[in-house]
């Protein structure tokens, strides 16, 4: 089992069950050393405290969130060592926005997610419908390469999940844009976390985000790589964990006790041979 867990979400993002202490709870049964809160942030882009209720929490809620993560901090000290962190969306041309709220709180690290392209959810079904893929997945890994280069994220989340529910990207798509993608993320120096919510997204294709082929370019370039659930309920604290170690047995990586330092402080990660 691995000691460490740093995509976690809770009640106050309006699509998963639980409080923070109830993940914490479900770690620290598992024996985790290490666990990072990081709920999902506002929509900041859009009008209005609490734009989307059913998918980020409230501007105004973000104050409350980072105190309640660090009394739990406080609660586990000696037992666990509870990291406060936050998912934040890539929005293009809203980097000051973002960055005010990222500068007015002591996150100790911040995901950094790309979760809409052209105008919609990456996870939006119907768009393909009527919209060709391969300019959703030129758009969406180039606003990869672009969130990489920002300097706001101190992980970047689910690589490939744009792919979850879309037809299979061409290969010599592919071979175009994930060693592009692998170059801006090692320039960058953000850690790439291998995100088992890949496997319940697509279950027949045994592969976390980023996928096999995109791993193997991190991999190449050695770049920092951690572990997030993206757990939505207590019980899924720690998912896949198994199948992301045995995946990483392939390429010689295991974890490492000694943290790999961001901006923001450090993370734990798996270490290249």
């Amino acid at each position: 089992m691995l000691g460490f867990d740093y995509h976690t979400h809770h009640h106050r993002c309006g699509h998963a069950v639980g409080t923070i202490h109830d993940y914490c709870e479900a770690a620290l049964a598992l024996g985790m050393t290490t666990f990072g809160i990081s709920d999902h942030g506002p929509a900041y882009w859009l009008d209005g405290d609490h734009a989307q209720p059913q998918t980020q929490m409230a501007c105004s809620s973000v104050t409350g969130y980072v105190a309640e993560a660090q009394m739990e901090r406080e609660n586990y000290a000696g037992r666990m060592d509870i990291k406060v962190g936050l998912e934040a969306d890539w929005i293009p041309g809203r980097t000051d926005d973002l960055k005010q709220i990222l500068d007015s709180h002591p996150f100790d690290y911040v995901l950094g997610s790309v979760h809409y392209i052209l105008g919609r959810s990456i996870f939006a079904r119907t768009r393909w419908d009527n919209e060709d893929a391969s300019d959703v997945y030129t758009a969406y890994y180039e606003e990869l390469c672009r969130a990489a280069a920002s300097g706001l994220f101190d992980i970047l989340s689910h690589l490939t999940a744009v792919e979850a529910y879309g037809p299979p990207i061409d290969p010599s798509l592919a071979g175009s844009l994930y060693p592009m993608v692998a170059t801006a993320i090692k320039e960058s120096g953000c850690v790439v976390e291998l995100n088992s919510s890949g496997y319940r997204k697509r279950p027949h294709a045994d592969d976390p985000f980023p996928n096999h082929h995109l791993l193997a370019e991190l991999v190449s370039r050695r770049v920092p790589l951690t572990f997030g659930s993206d757990c939505h309920a207590p019980h899924e604290v720690g998912y896949g964990a198994e199948r992301i170690l045995a995946a990483l047995e392939y390429y010689g990586l295991k974890p490492s006790g000694t943290p790999y330092t961001v901006k923001r402080g450090p993370i734990l990660t798996f270490t290249y041979a």
